[in-house]
């Protein structure tokens, strides 16, 4: 199959713009390459790349050394606001995706990829790490990769976590990532694989821990906001278990209920709580979950109604949003009670873009604060 004028006219843009990306990537983060396996970045043989999701720029440092860049799949939110709408549509190689739900129109656009000679990357845990561990990986994904009968190449992100952590509001200095690529799977393999057999072994090959991989390096990222954002992920105190009473101010964590006080060092660990790190602490918080559930959990948000078919958010305003006894109670630009147990596909996108489907409507919500809260209530995979 031919490439259309649109992937060459994105080439030459493409080409165009990496030499732009590479130097402000330069100064940004220290990013060191490792292939295996024979692999170069020359390649000119197509194959489907996943990556552990660690940070929000991992996207753009996984295919940016490569010559022939991938297809990439990307959130269907993250085309409805310009300027991204542009650039990911009429720039960048992107392939839409519903977060959340499985989407046949992906899957023929990621196969159509391939039959034009272009690689493909996939993130499959579908959004980036609130904790620094890797998320739970979509099954469909490898369905896929049984499909396309080519090469599977595996990017091992390391230490993208700590320089950029997705809840954090505060910027960390000496920002760094090590990016290893190895071939996962050879093609020829995959005829005799099950579905089952390759999801082990890409879960086996993108598995990761932050913390464990700061432990043995101790790379310092020092700031002066260290701790701001930390009650966007954790919504239970490990001391007194009480829910949403962590606040935070600098480099200092406090649980407004017993008073325990902590900080958060230059190398991303928590002192003076139980837990050292978000790991072990979202694993104890989610024991809590029916708790969550049982509590009222507020704050205040933009709401628009999201089209993806013309990929427009209407901005509908500012509300105020209420959970309690299972209902998302909406008041100010929207007056709405919505049954938690009737929306479909709930996602936390970026920091805290909150969206959900109910009754043939996508809302899209920047939620102001308890986004953790909020995507635990609405659903558990996460």
């Amino acid at each position: 199959m031919k490439r259309t004028g649109k992937d060459r006219r994105q080439d030459f843009f493409l080409a165009i713009l990496r030499r732009l990306v590479n130097i402000w990537m330069f100064f940004d983060f220290k990013t060191t390459y490792i292939l295996k396996d024979g692999l170069s970045f020359k390649r000119k043989e197509p194959y489907v790349m996943l990556a552990n999701h660690t940070f929000l720029f991992d996207v753009i440092h996984v295919p940016l050394k490569f010559k022939v860049q991938p297809y990439i799949v990307a959130s269907q939110t993250l085309m409805n606001r310009q300027p991204t709408k542009f650039l990911l549509t009429e720039i960048a190689h992107v392939v839409p995706k519903s977060k959340g739900s499985a989407d046949l129109r992906t899957a023929k656009d990621l196969i159509s990829s391939i039959k034009r000679g272009y690689p493909i990357l996939i993130f499959p845990e579908g959004d980036t790490t609130f904790s620094g561990q890797t998320n739970y990986i979509e099954e469909s994904t490898m369905k896929l990769i049984k499909k396309l009968k080519v090469d599977v190449i595996a990017c091992h992100v390391s230490g993208g976590y700590l320089s950029r952590p997705r809840w954090a509001t505060g910027k960390r200095k000496n920002r760094q990532a090590v990016l290893e690529y190895s071939i996962a799977i050879h093609k020829e393999e995959l005829s005799e694989m099950t579905v089952e057999q390759i999801n082990e072994r890409m879960k086996e090959a993108l598995y990761h821990n932050d913390y464990d991989y700061q432990r043995e390096h101790m790379i310092p990222h020092p700031g002066k906001q260290l701790a701001e954002g930390f009650e966007n992920v954790v919504y239970i105190c490990s001391e007194c278990q009480e829910v949403n009473s962590i606040v935070t101010s600098g480099n200092t964590i406090k649980c407004s209920n017993c008073n325990t006080e902590g900080t958060m060092n230059e190398y991303g660990f928590i002192t003076g709580f139980t837990f050292d790190n978000i790991v072990e602490w979202d694993k104890y918080q989610r024991q809590f979950t029916s708790k969550l559930r049982q509590t009222v959990i507020e704050t205040t948000a933009t709401l628009y109604f999201a089209n993806y078919n013309t990929s427009i958010n209407e901005l509908i305003g500012k509300v105020n949003i209420r959970f309690k006894d299972g209902i998302f109670h909406f008041t100010g630009s929207l007056e709405e009670d919505i049954p938690v147990n009737l929306i479909r596909t709930p996602v936390l996108t970026l920091r805290r873009n909150f969206s959900f489907t109910y009754q043939d409507r996508d809302f899209f919500m920047k939620l102001d604060g308890k986004a953790a809260a909020f995507i635990r209530v609405a659903q558990e995979k996460y």
